[in-house]
């Protein structure tokens, strides 16, 4: 049996292409029995790669814990063990009798690490000994102890207290002696010490006496800064008077004491001398 075909019609065929047609938003439209429904497609999930710094901490951990590691063993070497211990100590600028007396008030013990020791408190007893009139101690790495010494020059002995004393070119008695030490000048004081103008005085005049004349002279006293007096050997008296112009007085006094004999040779103003 044929069908017939009104004229002017058209045949509907089925779209076929309407069933997988899809938008450019990416949506696929799907024919159902009800009319067309709208399916979404899911975008396909995306793994973000992990930061290189998270993946890789781990190394610069194990890096601190070693410097950690590291720094606490030195610490313990220098501060701790013997490893950097005392082993030595060296004196010097002092002669043999007093490099003896400094070694026997450092007590120090060997193997007390050297970054401990305290040097203060170690130029402090050295200071101590009367000899001594300056200390400069030091760490020599890695386990010496350095000990530099000014040793006191004495200028002049005098006595106070009933006993003989070391004068250094400060005036300052720092130590007892049982006799005059040969050669030396012995100064008469009332309160020799530091500071004192008197002493200063005494110990100007002596240093400006003459090698040559030196041996003459067996005291030099001073009540005061003023009336500094030398008794000489043969008990001859020198009026000196203050310590001014002591290279001028030095310079004439030899030759006065040749020219004229007297027993008291006043020579406080060297321009006007009084023999008597």
């Amino acid at each position: 049996m044929s069908t017939a075909t009104t004229p002017g019609t058209r045949r509907s065929e089925p779209d076929t292409e309407s069933a997988a047609k899809r938008d450019r938003s990416g949506r696929g439209r799907v024919r159902s029995r009800g009319g067309w429904w709208t399916r979404r497609r899911k975008a396909p999930r995306t793994r973000v790669a992990a930061e290189p710094g998270k993946r890789r901490r781990w190394p610069w951990l194990l890096a601190i814990a070693l410097v950690l590691v590291l720094l606490a063993g030195a610490v313990y070497a220098v501060f701790f063990s013997p490893l950097l211990g005392v082993k030595s100590v060296t004196i010097a600028g002092a002669p043999a009798e007093l490099t003896a007396k400094v070694q026997a008030v450092v007590d120090v013990p060997d193997g007390t690490p050297l970054a401990r020791v305290d040097l203060d408190a170690i130029a402090a007893s050295v200071e101590s000994v009367p000899e001594v009139a300056e200390v400069e101690v030091a760490r020599s790495w890695p386990d010496t102890l350095a000990i530099d010494v000014v040793p006191r020059v004495p200028v002049a002995v005098t006595s106070a207290n009933g006993q003989f004393w070391l004068l250094d070119a400060q005036g300052d008695p720092y130590l007892s002696v049982s006799a005059p030490p040969a050669g030396m000048i012995t100064v008469q004081l009332v309160a020799p010490g530091t500071g004192d103008p008197s002493t200063s005085a005494a110990l100007a005049v002596a240093a400006s006496l003459s090698e040559q004349f030196r041996p003459q002279v067996a005291i030099v006293s001073a009540r005061t800064a003023f009336d500094v007096e030398l008794t000489l050997v043969d008990g001859k008296r020198v009026i000196w008077g203050e310590a001014t112009d002591s290279a001028q007085k030095m310079q004439m006094l030899p030759a006065l004491l040749a020219a004229q004999e007297g027993t008291e040779y006043d020579i406080t103003d060297p321009s006007l001398v009084t023999v008597r």
